[in-house]
């Protein structure tokens, strides 16, 4: 029987609850895989031993119920066994590397563990809202194969001195019984500056306990912590993580990836339209340029108007709602397109005084044709020679008009 059909077997004898049949295969599955991978000998083996021990198996649902909150009865996390995400990440080179890293630790980390080092077990992702740190969060989660447990602050908050803190306690002892990805979101809300006066006594002990976590957080865990407000943080957290990632607003780089992913499968936009929208998301995060499109597309549905006209609309608008700086920048592109002045006036809401106060050598648009790029001044001082390379009398020197 080969690996396949042995682990085909298994997954059977599993959802049919036959405990002894499952442990047996899973003995021969554990044997095959060490031969085949030393590489994760180490792993196999720990699950062997875990097989060892005669109590009843039972389903990890049933051992390890999601913790919930005394009062509400709300649970305390969010799990998602199986992450999935809306679309591919686009992040800068910098951020996938670090991500890229983390990942390829696991995948050899009895690598690691045989030269005395253990893989990345913490992250604090920094960056302002949008830019793709919970995405992060569900990307290594679906890399690794684990689920992914969001801390729920809502429900964790409460206004009774102690439950707080007790709930923040009963979700990291949950997180480390078994191997998983938990993102404390919104991480400055529970780990701030323990000089805040503002704070009571029992949120600083709170981040103590925080630190002291992280510091022992388990090897085959892992930690991640997400905060908009970094300023916010208490000084000795930096230190705790074994990476920090900063994330950035997106660069146009990053925004054409993103564009081209959404854009994919609909109507053809034009090249043009599609370099103006790179120019006016400038400065806005993953999440705000996703909801415009997603907006275009809906818009484009309801309407029954082309996608492409669609996304015009979209480009209108985002134009005239941008700030100065950013419609020249726009106005720049179309003049680089050939478009009429008067044109880009009225798609930017620029008056042609501020066009050719910024534009001067950019010229006016008039049907077809377009003025040449040297100012009348230039153009007045130019004499252009006939063609028999003889100057007419009255013109050029002063020897013709002595004569």
């Amino acid at each position: 029987m080969d690996i396949e059909e042995e682990l085909v077997n298994f997954v059977r004898v599993t959802l049919e609850g036959r405990t002894e049949e499952m442990r047996a295969g899973a003995r021969k599955l554990l044997a095959r895989i060490q031969l085949s991978r030393p590489d994760l000998e180490q792993q196999a083996r720990r699950a062997a031993r875990v097989l060892s021990d005669k109590t009843p198996m039972r389903s990890a649902a049933a051992e390890f119920p999601l913790p919930v909150d005394q009062d509400t009865r709300l649970n305390l996390v969010r799990k998602e066994e199986c992450p999935e995400l809306p679309v591919e990440p686009t992040w800068p080179p910098e951020v996938q590397s670090v991500l890229a890293t983390v990942v390829a630790e696991r995948e050899r980390e009895a690598l690691l563990v045989k030269q005395g080092l253990a893989p990345t077990r913490s992250l604090l992702l920094v960056g302002p809202p949008g830019v793709g740190k919970t995405l992060a969060a569900r990307w290594l989660a679906r890399q690794l194969g684990r689920p992914l447990l969001t801390l729920d602050l809502a429900a964790v908050m409460s206004s009774l001195l102690g439950r707080t803190g007790n709930n923040i306690r009963v979700v990291l002892e949950y997180a480390q019984r078994s191997p998983s990805v938990l993102l404390l979101d919104e991480f400055d809300a529970i780990a701030k500056r323990r000089d805040d006066l503002t704070e009571i006594g029992e949120l600083k002990r709170l981040v103590t306990v925080l630190l002291q976590t992280v510091d022992d957080w388990p090897a085959d865990g892992v930690l991640l912590a997400a905060t908009n407000h970094p300023e916010m943080l208490d000084p000795a957290v930096w230190r705790r993580f074994d990476h920090i990632i900063e994330f950035p607003l997106p660069g146009p780089r990053e925004i054409g990836r993103l564009l081209e992913t959404l854009l994919g499968g609909a109507q053809a936009v034009p090249s043009g339209e599609i370099r103006q929208l790179i120019t006016l998301c400038r400065g806005k995060s993953f999440a705000e340029i996703s909801r415009e499109i997603q907006s275009a597309h809906r818009q484009a549905i309801l309407s029954g108007k082309p996608f492409p006209a669609s996304i015009r609309e979209c480009l209108d608008n985002l134009i005239k709602s941008s700030r100065l700086q950013v419609r020249l920048m726009a106005a720049k592109e179309l003049f680089a397109d050939r478009y009429s002045q008067r044109y880009i006036s009225e798609v930017t809401g620029l008056s042609r005084d501020t066009l050719r106060k910024h534009f001067p050598l950019e010229g006016e648009a008039v049907g077809q044709q377009r003025i040449t790029r040297r100012s009348k001044k230039t153009i007045a001082s130019t004499v252009t020679p006939p063609k028999n390379g003889k100057r007419r009398a009255g013109q050029g020197g002063g020897d013709g008009a002595r004569k």
